[in-house]
């Protein structure tokens, strides 16, 4: 399904969980979502579906859980990357130019996930509810799931009280262990400093996943060097208190023969942690009693175009 206003242009395909497959300045022709390269596989909504047999591309939703869960999680098992991105979507209301409605029923968990589509100016808005219509209390994780394109010198632009992240994975250790501290932008290792902020070449094979700390700004950007235009994710630290950070230039799926991974996401999310058991464990999982909802939204902001980096900066901080 095609929107537009003019402004900027995004298309969403219902049928693959909802998912936004494209977001684009309508002047500049500047597609910002990496799009899918990798051969599919048609796999049945399960709890053994694999993500990366699916798009992989585009913005997707992970709820109840980020990584794959097992029968110990409270409330059972949860597939990998969760539910939504595997089922079809409901399309309950759809305008002809700028808005769309959908909605999908969860299977691993009784959760009713809603969210609203709306092309407002130069923004994407995305509006989300999730309902437990279940019996019991229910708990959850969240996180959005932005695949960005990206080239070499790309530049990824974090509010300033980010000075570190933790470390949840790094493709052969290259920043360490999970659970380590690597400041930002600039972390020093070993082989001397690597600057976070800058995206790497495809053949670099980086893949990595960080955790900010509890932010009070919520925004994100991603700075489109050669084109000098970027993207900024803009939300309410209160509904989304943190930031996963995921790096990959080539790093992932490995032992893939398929195309790998080209694309930055910045995801904000309900915790710092990759599944729900993990979040259970240490006490910061989304409780739902039945019948409760929670509600937030997230606003995805194309600069103009022409901007420095540091004017980009300046525009990031201006929406927070």
């Amino acid at each position: 399904m095609f929107f537009q206003n003019g402004s900027i242009s995004a298309t969403i395909v219902p049928e693959e969980g909802g998912r936004v497959q494209s977001l684009k300045d309508q002047a500049t022709g500047l597609e910002f979502l990496f799009q899918s390269q990798h051969l599919r596989v048609a796999q049945a909504p399960s709890l053994h579906a694999r993500f990366q047999y699916g798009a992989c591309a585009g913005i997707e939703e992970c709820l109840p859980s980020v990584g794959a869960c097992n029968e110990e999680t409270i409330g059972g098992a949860v597939p990998d990357h969760g539910d939504f991105w595997q089922l079809p979507w409901m399309v309950e209301e759809a305008s002809a130019k700028s808005n769309l409605s959908l909605s999908a029923q969860g299977f691993s968990r009784p959760l009713l996930f809603r969210k609203n589509i709306h092309l407002l100016g130069r923004s994407l808005r995305m509006s989300y509810s999730v309902e437990n219509v279940g019996a019991k209390s229910e708990s959850f994780l969240y996180a959005c799931h932005p695949l960005l394109a990206v080239e070499a010198g790309d530049r990824i632009v974090l509010p300033e009280e980010v000075t570190s992240l933790i470390l949840n994975y790094s493709r052969n250790h290259r920043l360490g262990q999970a659970g380590d501290t690597v400041t930002w932008p600039i972390n020093e290792t070993s082989s001397g400093p690597i600057d976070l902020s800058q995206t790497l070449s495809y053949e670099s094979g980086v893949g990595e996943m960080l955790y900010t700390s509890r932010l009070n700004q919520g925004w994100c950007g991603l700075y489109r060097a050669s084109k000098q235009q970027g993207v900024v994710l803009v939300f309410d630290t209160m509904q989304l208190p943190y930031l996963g950070v995921w790096l990959c230039y080539g790093g992932w799926p490995e032992g893939s023969e398929d195309p790998l991974q080209y694309a930055v996401a910045l995801e904000p999310t309900l915790a710092p942690v990759g599944t729900l058991y993990d979040a259970q464990l240490q006490g910061i999982a989304c409780e739902l009693a039945p019948r409760a909802s929670f509600s937030w939204t997230i606003d995805f902001q194309i600069s103009p175009n022409g901007l420095t980096l540091e004017a980009f900066r300046g525009f990031c901080e201006s929406l927070s």
